[in-house]
Parts: C-alpha cells; sequence; structure tokens
C-alpha cells in the first residue's frame, strides 16, 4: 500500500446534526417505533384476555378488572412516555448508522471524481467500521494499479506509442476528470 493508507486518521471529531440523512433516519425510527408499539398492543392485549380470562372463571375478582379500566389512562400516559424513550434512543441509533453511510456516500464520489487518496475515517463507536477498511483497501490497491498504469503509459510514450498513450490519457480524463493519483 502507499503511505496514505498508512495515514493515522483525523482527531476525533462530534458531530452536530443528529439527523444527518433524515430520509434513511426517519424510515428506521418509525420502524422502531412500530415495533415497540406492536409489542405493546400484542402484551396489553394478552394481559387483558388473561384478566378476563380469570375474572369469567372467578366472578368475585370482577374488581379487577374494574381496576384496570379506572387506570387506563395512567397505562396510556406511560406507554407515551415510554415510546418517548424509545424515539430518542432510535434516533441516536439511527445516528451511529447515517453518519457513515453519509460518509461513504461523499467519500465514493469523491473517488468517482478521480481523488484515488481519500480515505475514510469513521467516529470511534460508529458502526461499518470493517467497510471503512476495505473501502480504504480497495482505493489504495486502486491507486497502485493506477500508478502502475502511469509508469507504464510514461514508457509507451518514450517508446514511440505516445499517441496511444495520449489517447488513453485523454479517455481516462473524461471518466474522471479531476483524476488524480
Amino acid at each position: 500500500m502507499t503511505e496514505n493508507t498508512q495515514a493515522k486518521a483525523p482527531a476525533q471529531f462530534q458531530r452536530k446534526t443528529i439527523l444527518i440523512k433524515e430520509r434513511l433516519q426517519y424510515h428506521y425510527m418509525a420502524l422502531i417505533l412500530m415495533c415497540v408499539l406492536l409489542a405493546f398492543i400484542i402484551f396489553g392485549m394478552d394481559a387483558l384476555w388473561f384478566v378476563s380470562k380469570v375474572v369469567k372463571d372467578h366472578p368475585p375478582m370482577i374488581q379487577l378488572l374494574d381496576m384496570i379500566k379506572e387506570m387506563a389512562p395512567l397505562y396510556a400516559i406511560k406507554i407515551v412516555m415510554y415510546m418517548l424513550v424509545v424515539l430518542i434512543v432510535s434516533a441516536v441509533v439511527s445516528h451511529r448508522m447515517a453518519g457513515p453511510i453519509f460518509k461513504f456516500e461523499k467519500s465514493c464520489s469523491k473517488v468517482a471524481e478521480g481523488d484515488l487518496t481519500h480515505r475514510v475515517y469513521l467516529r470511534k463507536g460508529d458502526q461499518l467500521t470493517d467497510l471503512q477498511d476495505q473501502f480504504n483497501y480497495m482505493t489504495g490497491a486502486v491507486n497502485e494499479v493506477v500508478k502502475e498504469y502511469e509508469k507504464f503509459r510514461a514508457e509507451a510514450a518514450a517508446a514511440g506509442l505516445a499517441d496511444k498513450a495520449e489517447a488513453l490519457s485523454k479517455r481516462i480524463a473524461e471518466i474522471m476528470p479531476k483524476f488524480k493519483i
């Protein structure tokens, strides 16, 4: 690899924005909220079924069912509070995924523009660090191949194939206008 792949990551930084890729994060937050809400509904229905079965088998326990009905507003408030906690936690969890995805999108754009020296450095605790390592390895390998191509092109130009070498250089400049090694 080159010296660039051996370079240390820049100092750790703190993102100031929680919603980096809003659409993606809202999607995952909604998915998590719906799963938790579904769990609350299933648990609540199961609890009501159980209590109604007990009351049916033991009629003196009808007061238990009445107490549950009286406490329903309190349960609803608790569920709303739990859902707010789940919303906050889901925002943090989605942030740990969206940040790296955003960085990879930007990094792919830079590499597509021709900057083969670009590397991705994620924050400690972010997800996708294995992908970061593979991305950096890939761009380093491509950079090495391009260096070998440049070396070959220079040798071809010196050997009298300058027209073909120049045509190949122009074609690469069309594909990646900001190409740099």
